[in-house]
C-alpha cells in the first residue's frame, strides 16, 4: 500500500479565506491611514508580515503535529522565558506598559507566539495524562490517583504562570485568552463537570483580588462600560466607533472616503477600530463579509476536529479556534458598544505584524492536522 499524502488533503478553502482576510486588513489599514503620514506606511509593513505569516503557515502545516508533542517543554519555555524578559527590558510609548521588544523599527509583542506555544504544552499534558489513565484501565492496573484531575491541575498551572506573567505587562484581555482556551481545551478533553464547575467557582471566588490587582485605567475601563454617566468623556471612542457603524448604511460611503475615519474623529482606527471602518466605508455588506469569511474558518476547524486521528490533534485545532475567535467577539462587542474597551486587534485584519503572523501559524498547525487526519 502507498503511504498517505499529506499534501493531497491540504484544504485549500481554509488558505484561500484566511488570505482573503489577510488581503482585506491591508486593503483597510491603507485606507484608515491615507491622510495620516506617519501611518501611511503601516499598510506596506503588514503586507510584507503576511508575507512572512504565509510562510510559517506553510511550513507548520509541513511539520506533522504530532513532532510537536516530543518538544512541547522546549517551547513552553521559551515562551515564559520572554513574558518573563520583556517585563524587565520591553518597552512602549504609553505609560508603563512593557508588551514589546524593539529592535531598531522592528516591534515584537511575546505573548502572541506564546499562545501557539501554550496550546501546545497544554494540549499534549490533557492528552499523554488522559492516554496512561486509558491504558491502565485496559490492562486493569489499579491507579493511585486521578491522572484526568492531574492532569487538569498541572495544564492549569501551565496556563496560569503564563497568564499571570501576561496580566503583569499589563494585558488582563490576551490574559483571558489563555484562561479561556484551556478551559475550552479542557472541555473538550473531557475533564469532568465537576473539575470544571469547581475552577468556575475558585475564578468567581478570584475576582475580588483581580479587581484590586488591576491598573487603574483597567477598572475605569470596566466602571464607565457599566455606568456610562461616569465620565461620558471617555466613551469618546466607543461613540465615534457607532457613528462609524451607523453612518455606513447597507453599502458603506465606500472605500477610503469615510468621513469619521478619514477626518479622524475615530482614533486608533487602524488597530483596535478597524471593525468600525469596515462598517463606515464598506456598510453593512463589509461587515457581514467579514462574518462570513470567519464563519467559513470556524466551519473549516470544526471539521479539522472532527476529523482529527487523536485527542492530540483535536486539542490543537480547538484552541486555535479559541484564540482566533475570542478575540473577533470581543473586538467587534467593543467596536459596537457591547463590551468594554480593550486592546485586543481583530484578526488577521487590525494591523500588528506579531499578531497577524501569530494567527497564521495557528491555522498553518490546524491544517497540519487535517492533512493527516487519514494517519494512525
Amino acid at each position: 500500500m502507498r503511504p498517505i499524502q499529506p499534501w493531497r488533503q491540504f484544504d485549500f478553502l481554509l488558505l484561500f479565506v484566511m488570505l482573503l482576510l489577510v488581503v482585506l486588513g491591508v486593503a483597510m489599514i491603507r485606507s484608515a491611514t491615507t491622510n495620516t503620514p506617519d501611518l501611511a506606511d503601516l499598510w506596506r509593513r503588514q503586507a510584507h508580515f503576511a508575507v512572512i505569516g504565509l510562510a510559517l503557515f506553510l511550513i507548520s502545516a509541513a511539520v506533522p503535529y504530532r513532532w510537536w508533542r516530543s518538544v512541547w517543554w522546549l517551547g513552553y519555555l521559551v515562551a515564559l522565558g520572554l513574558l518573563v524578559l520583556v517585563l524587565f527590558i520591553g518597552r512602549s510609548e504609553i505609560g508603563d506598559v512593557r508588551r514589546w521588544f524593539y529592535i531598531g523599527s522592528f516591534r515584537f509583542q511575546p505573548s502572541f507566539p506564546a499562545m501557539l506555544f501554550l496550546i501546545i504544552a497544554v494540549a499534549t499534558v490533557l492528552d499523554s495524562r488522559l492516554r496512561r489513565k486509558r491504558h491502565r484501565i485496559e490492562n486493569q492496573e489499579p491507579g493511585q490517583s486521578s491522572p484526568a484531575l492531574a492532569s487538569y491541575l498541572l495544564s492549569g498551572l501551565l496556563t496560569l504562570i503564563a497568564a499571570v506573567l501576561v496580566f503583569r505587562q499589563p494585558d488582563l484581555s490576551t490574559a483571558m485568552i489563555y484562561i479561556v482556551a484551556w478551559g475550552v481545551m479542557a472541555f473538550v478533553a473531557g475533564v469532568r463537570w465537576v473539575y470544571l464547575l469547581g475552577t468556575g467557582l475558585v475564578s468567581m471566588a478570584g475576582a475580588i483580588p483581580l479587581w484590586h490587582m488591576m491598573e487603574e485605567y483597567q477598572r475605569q475601563r470596566v466602571l464607565v462600560f457599566l455606568n456610562p454617566d461616569r465620565d461620558p468623556g471617555a466613551l469618546y471612542n466607543i461613540h465615534q466607533a457607532l457613528i462609524s457603524i451607523g453612518s455606513g448604511g447597507l453599502w458603506g460611503q465606500g472605500y477610503g472616503v469615510g468621513s469619521q475615519s478619514q477626518l479622524h474623529f475615530l482614533r486608533v482606527r487602524h488597530t483596535d477600530f478597524i471593525f468600525s471602518v469596515i462598517g463606515e466605508e464598506l456598510g453593512f455588506v463589509g461587515a457581514m463579509l467579514v462574518f462570513f469569511l470567519f464563519t467559513i474558518i470556524g466551519w473549516r476547524l470544526l471539521r479539522a476536529a472532527v476529523l482529527a486521528p487523536d485527542r492530540f490533534g483535536r486539542l490543537i485545532v480547538v484552541g486555535v479556534g479559541a484564540i482566533l475567535f475570542v478575540p473577533l467577539f470581543i473586538n467587534v462587542g467593543m467596536n459596537l458598544g457591547l463590551l468594554p474597551v480593550t486592546g485586543l486587534p481583530l484578526p488577521f485584519i487590525s494591523y500588528g505584524g506579531t499578531a497577524l503572523v501569530t494567527y497564521m501559524t495557528a491555522l498553518g498547525l490546524a491544517e497540519s492536522v487535517v492533512m493527516r487526519h487519514q494517519e494512525r
